[in-house]
């Protein structure tokens, strides 16, 4: 019983801890004030939350595909994406 209650507490914490994460990560320091919103949205949708079923892995996993799917949609590239000259290495 501790260790299931233990586990739904974890559960419950799950999406502060995966847009904390997300917050930090540089692609999400590439976008635009208005896709910051718009993915933080998309994340705390009644239609992600209703997706969202399984263990703590599992849910992350399904979030995971979200934010992939919704850098796609941003026309996320990769390593180089939103790099301007400027800030692109020499070498």
């Amino acid at each position: 019983m501790k260790k299931e209650i233990e586990n739904q507490k974890k559960i419950d914490k799950l999406m502060d801890d995966f847009i904390l994460m997300i917050e930090q990560s540089w692609t999400f320091g590439k976008m635009t004030k208005t896709e910051k919103l718009n993915c933080r949205y998309m994340l705390t949708a009644h239609t992600t939350k209703n997706a969202l079923k399984g263990t703590y892995k599992q849910r992350w996993e399904i979030l995971q595909a979200c934010y992939s799917a919704f850098l796609d949609g941003l026309g996320y590239t990769g390593a180089n994406w939103r790099e301007t000259e400027e800030s692109s290495p020499t070498f």
